[in-house]
């Protein structure tokens, strides 16, 4: 076991400033990039992320590069959300909790959603993909692309909207 976590502490020398580098260029926030690329080395330390033996460093170049795809994937989603859920009161004081209250409803809807209606969610509002373009993708019809956002829209406004409907 020393043997890893030695060999961790390698790659995290060898690494991290480039590693770092990369997330600042993606994410354009040095906190977030700083985030980005611990969670990457604590998956690794707690066994959850398993290098190949050829190229670690390639792999986990990769790995961020990822892990900031997916922090920017989730920020576009919680922007268009905020626009079409009009959120936003244009309160510079309230901003952070207008993210928290986003997040909520991501993870919400993250938990509740059936898988095809959150990827239908997240094809619309992420990718900004026409219904054709949606139904296209997932072999399905503009209909259930269609009954698929409309449920979504449904819930999020029963849970975080009850008296608008």
């Amino acid at each position: 076991m020393s043997d890893v976590k030695t060999d961790i502490e390698q790659l995290y020398k060898d690494c991290y400033q480039r590693m770092l580098n990369v997330a600042r260029w993606m994410l354009k926030n040095d906190d977030e990039a700083s985030d980005t690329v611990s969670d990457v080395f604590a998956r690794l330390a707690e066994g959850s992320l398993v290098l190949p033996e050829e190229r670690p460093e390639g792999y986990l170049m990769v790995t961020v590069r990822n892990r900031c795809l997916d922090r920017i994937r989730l920020l576009t989603i919680r922007e268009r959300m905020e626009r079409r859920l009009s959120l936003s009161d244009n309160d510079p004081t309230s901003s952070e909790s207008e993210r928290e209250r986003i997040a909520e409803m991501i993870d919400y809807a993250e938990r509740t959603f059936s898988k095809q209606t959150w990827r239908v969610f997240q094809l619309r509002f992420d990718e900004e993909l026409l219904y054709r373009e949606i139904a296209e993708r997932l072999g399905i019809s503009e209909v259930s692309v269609y009954k698929h956002l409309t449920e979504a829209l449904r819930l999020l406004k029963e849970k975080f909207n009850p008296t608008r409907r």
